[in-house]
């Protein structure tokens, strides 16, 4: 078995995002979750759109005459990203032109800023995705190891032109009827269809090191083992099976009752052939397609310890785009006592404050400050239903000792400070001030006749 060490943060930059976080297992277990942020290659999305489209052209025809209408050839036009993959050669063994009509045409283009007005428009710094991927909606879920994953969609738009050729006239008018009718002309058509979506190797094989299973060579050596425990603990059906990008076995997720868009608003169109003498031959028909469908934006994967050195990807190849690597912690929205953030604050520091006052956040008639209010009244200190955080906005993962004066709202600090930002929350048990606003209501209702609302 191979030796994994973890990896360094120097050697996690330019790989991928990564972020810290907290995981809750109930009220007395708390655990701290390393969040990493991948990107998947846009032309595994890029591939599956054009073996979609290239499947959904060529089908059409050959239910109707036969797998070898097309005696030259399906062609898709130009140079583009999978002829250095060659995946052409995986559509189709006739991928070059030849004289013989009938054949086709394909021409692609992606609209790379199509971002369905904005929602896939993501503005914010990338650790802000991961914060939208929280682990409880992973699709991948092992508590047992403390992984998840989870992916997110976004749409891509493509452009597609389809032109045929045939020999005559007559060919090119039933062809074209026959396109009008089987390809919906000037309507559009959408299809839930099952598509095989590409895990990032390194992440799947840093599930299977923390999961146990023995790597050697870079390859899980109990493939049958494995696939039986991702599928264990998965909402989505996990493959192992020939990737035709590299020619190598990967692991994939199937993703069924996926929704597509066909439009084919345009109508189709017809040449006048071309003439040789007093002959006419090579009449085409052109018809446009724009596909709209979901691909894979990026993958969220959620550990409790860092990826593993042997595993992290040290070039860039097909399985990811290397952005950045931070370290962020994210302030938990539930302490120790298993009582909810209720405010969250921060607080600039002058150098040598000793204090910091948060008397504002307690003033006013919420129910908060009137429970402070009553119970310093009576003598009961805040504490038992009300608990202060704060950090240090440089290192948020550190938090900051301090005392905390009740009567004057202030945080007293063991050191005076440098000029700094700080990061105040605030957790209460809302069942205890729920059940003392009950109190004071039936108290003011019996001390009045007439009970005010604060």
């Amino acid at each position: 078995m191979n030796k994994l060490v973890p990896i360094s943060q120097q050697d996690l930059t330019q790989q991928f995002i990564s972020v810290n976080k907290n995981l809750y297992y109930g009220h007395d277990r708390v655990k701290k979750l390393r969040g990493n942020l991948a990107l998947p290659s846009y032309v595994h999305g890029y591939s599956l759109g054009i073996e979609y489209m290239y499947s959904w052209f060529k089908n059409k025809f050959t239910s109707q005459f036969g797998e070898n209408f097309f005696k030259g050839g399906i062609y898709i036009d130009g140079k583009n990203v999978l002829d250095d993959y060659k995946r052409l050669n995986a559509l189709d063994s006739k991928n070059i032109i030849k004289a013989e009509n009938p054949r086709a045409r394909i021409g692609i283009e992606v609209e790379y800023d199509y971002d369905r007005e904005g929602v896939d428009l993501y503005q914010a710094p990338p650790e802000v995705f991961l914060k939208r991927s929280p682990y409880q909606e992973a699709f991948f879920k092992d508590y047992d190891h403390d992984l998840f994953l989870a992916m997110t969609p976004r749409a891509m738009r493509m452009d597609l032109a389809y032109k045929v050729r045939v020999n005559t006239r007559s060919q090119q008018l039933d062809i074209a009827n026959f396109m009008e009718l089987n390809f919906r002309s000037g309507a559009t058509q959408a299809e839930y269809i099952s598509v095989d979506f590409h895990v990032p190797k390194y992440i799947i094989l840093d599930i299977a090191y923390k999961a146990g299973f023995k790597i050697v060579d870079g390859e899980v050596v109990d493939i049958l083992d494995f696939i039986h425990y991702l599928n264990l603990h998965s909402e989505l059906p996990f493959l192992f099976k020939l990737r035709a990008i590299n020619r190598k076995f990967e692991y994939f997720i199937r993703v069924n009752n996926l929704y597509t868009h066909i439009a084919t608003r345009d109508k189709i169109q017809r040449d006048s052939g071309e003439r040789d003498g007093k002959l006419d031959f090579n009449f085409g028909i052109e018809m446009n397609a724009i596909l709209t469908m979901p691909i894979p934006h990026y993958y969220a994967y959620y550990s409790s310890e860092v990826l593993t050195k042997e595993i992290a990807v040290d070039k860039l190849g097909e399985d990811m785009i290397p952005i950045y690597s931070i370290n962020l912690f994210d302030i938990p929205k539930m302490d120790e006592h298993g009582w909810v953030q209720v405010a969250a604050t921060s607080y600039q520091a002058d150098k040598g404050d000793t204090t910091m006052d948060i008397s504002p956040l307690f003033q006013g008639n919420s129910m908060l400050a009137k429970a402070i209010r009553h119970d310093l009244a009576v003598g009961i200190s805040p504490a038992k239903y009300m608990n202060i955080m704060v950090f240090r906005d440089d290192d948020l993962a550190k938090q900051v000792d301090f005392e905390f004066d009740w009567v004057d709202k202030q945080i007293v600090l063991e050191n005076p400070t440098a000029e700094e930002r700080f990061t105040i929350s605030i957790y209460t048990d809302r069942a205890y001030l729920n059940r003392l606003e009950t109190s004071m209501n039936e108290l003011d209702k019996y001390n009045n006749r007439v009970a005010h609302e604060d």
